[in-house]
């Protein structure tokens, strides 16, 4: 342990730890410890005992370190995710509803703003109505349209929500090529129009009745601040056991955007039909569909739109546009419908009456009149 020589200070200090590690170990075995081990191979007697025991006290610290400490710790607490909802058909993204299947059948009308086919559903055998308008063929029309076309698709998405007998139900959109498919509930019977040009005009029985459903499917729009914007016999269909249903309402704001952009077919507006507010763009409100009403309860009197042997589209514009002059009122009608038609026509829109109320006079006028 002597120093000697260079390097000899680096040696005794190795000495010294040794000797003190040596100490210790022999402090905490007393004379109680077991005999020493015979010599192994780190050398004989003491020395060896030292060894091992130094060994020893390596392989239980590290047996500490990665069993006893770790192991005895408690295990940080698991991150569980919810499961991941799984359509019921297995197939889609989570949570969403996937596309309709559907086949493409006949033509079964033409309007404005696209033809409408008769369709099936692959999955259930229902029929649809599926209303078709043109995207667009060039790459700049269709750029165009895809800000109406996403519009079109998230006002569908909301439409679905509304559930009413007299109404049209939307079941959803596709899709193609060239197209954007709305699909809808198909009613079997026809349009008062089309009914009108195959029956004539209608008795006031059941212009009563079908203008009765007509307010009811209007209430609960309106209840819902949806506006219909297009109210006439062409858009209000009839099923073979008299059930009236509004279709075309809500979406038909963004179709016409979408088809006037695209160039699917010319704008026919219906100016027949139409309020003085409406004409002359000062505002499109819950009354101009009063307004409406009014005009299909007299196409369903007299079996022709409202002006029709006045006044052709543009001078009717002018006509109604500036004077605010309501439709002429059919003479043959009764006392009551006249009194109907004057609390639609009112020119001020603030002066017409609401579908809420209208549904109660014409309740008991049916009463009275029954």
């Amino acid at each position: 342990r002597d120093a000697a020589g260079p390097g000899g200070g680096a040696g005794a200090g190795f000495h010294d730890l040794f000797d003190s590690v040596r100490r210790s170990i022999n402090f905490r075995t007393s004379a109680a410890a077991p005999p020493e081990p015979p010599a192994g191979p780190l050398g004989g007697g003491p020395a060896g005992g030292i060894g091992v025991r130094i060994s020893s006290c390596l392989r239980k610290s590290r047996g500490m370190g990665l069993l006893g400490l770790i192991s005895k710790s408690p295990s940080p607490p698991r991150r569980l995710l919810p499961p991941t909802p799984v359509p019921a058909d297995g197939g889609g993204r989570a949570g969403e509803i996937p596309p309709i299947r559907w086949r493409k059948g006949e033509m079964i009308g033409s309007g404005a703003f696209g033809q409408v086919y008769l369709g099936m559903n692959l999955d259930t055998g229902e029929l649809l109505a599926v209303k078709q308008v043109l995207i667009g063929s060039t790459n700049a029309t269709r750029e165009k349209a895809q800000a109406h076309i996403r519009e079109l698709e998230e006002e569908v998405k909301l439409l679905k929500n509304l559930s009413h007998p007299n109404i049209v139900r939307y079941l959803g959109t596709v899709r193609e090529e060239d197209t954007l498919n709305i699909l809808l509930e198909f009613v079997p019977g026809g349009s008062i129009q089309s009914l009108l040009g195959k029956l004539g005009s209608f008795p006031e029985a059941v212009i009563r009745k079908y203008t009765r459903q007509i307010l009811q499917g209007l209430e609960y729009l309106h209840s819902n601040a949806i506006i219909h914007r297009d109210i006439k016999g062409a858009n209000i269909l009839v099923d073979n056991k008299g059930c009236i249903k509004l279709a075309d309402f809500g979406a038909s704001k963004q179709v016409a955007k979408l088809a006037t952009m695209t160039a699917a077919k010319t704008m026919k507006g219906t100016p027949h039909w139409m309020a003085p507010e409406v004409i002359v763009g000062s505002g499109h409100t819950f009354s101009a569909d009063i307004w409406s009403v009014g005009c299909t309860v007299i196409e369903m009197a007299t079996g022709k739109p409202p002006w029709s042997q006045q006044y052709q589209e543009v001078a009717l514009l002018f006509h109604v546009g500036t004077t605010k002059s309501h439709p002429p009122i059919p003479e043959h009608i009764s006392p009551e419908a006249k009194d109907f038609l004057l609390k639609c026509l009112q020119k001020e829109p603030e002066l017409r009456s609401s579908a809420s109320d209208l549904l109660k006079f014409v309740n008991v006028t049916s009463q009275t009149t029954s």
